[in-house]
């Protein structure tokens, strides 16, 4: 990668800028990027990308268009190493940045991430072989709600429940008699 210089234009924005820079920092610390002098560098990289967008389209915020760009820069990062390991690039936005932690890559290879290639071998079967570990194909499926059986308690808790709702007399005096019970035991208890 060549280094870039960015530096945020003079206007209002300038407290955007600073946010937008703390923020694509952060998601880079996020991917585990922890050399400061590479960190430094993608940052002015996406920094400078999101500020070509914002002078073609003046109604994003640098935030925005940063994070965007930041996005952007990693996924086609990822569809080029992929693609020259070998590997089918389909959900490369997920799965990519999981193969990027299988790999180890932040601890092994940093100094390859967003670089343009070619990659070392070992560098490009790791990632191939982690890509293929990210799990299987997810398809979407549908859970009916079926009944629970608790049991011979809840069958009998229900009759019960049952027989107070049809003498509600006699099922208010079974509920106090065992309410009055239970705090006389406690009350025996205690003493």
């Amino acid at each position: 990668m060549d280094t870039r210089r960015f530096i945020a234009p003079r206007s209002d924005s300038f407290v955007d800028w600073s946010d937008a820079y703390a923020r694509v920092e952060s998601y880079f610390f996020a991917l585990r990027i922890q050399n400061r002098l590479l960190l430094s560098q993608l940052v002015a990289l996406v920094l400078s990308r999101a500020s070509k967008r914002l002078t073609a389209d003046a109604n994003l915020r640098p935030t925005v268009a940063a994070m965007e760009e930041a996005n952007r820069v990693v996924e086609d990062w990822f569809e080029d190493v992929l693609e020259a390991a070998g590997v089918d690039t389909s959900e490369v936005a997920s799965r990519g940045r999981l193969a990027l932690f299988l790999a180890d890559l932040p601890t092994r290879w940093q100094n390859e991430f967003l670089q343009a290639g070619p990659w070392p071998s070992a560098f490009l079967s790791a990632i191939r072989s982690s890509y293929l570990r990210t799990g299987p194909e997810f398809r979407k499926t549908s859970m009916t709600p079926r009944d629970i059986d608790l049991g011979p308690v809840s069958a009998v808790a229900g009759e019960t429940w049952r027989v107070i709702d049809r003498w509600p007399i006699i099922g208010a005096l079974l509920v106090w008699a065992s309410y009055i019970g239970v705090i006389g035991l406690i009350l025996y208890l205690l003493h």
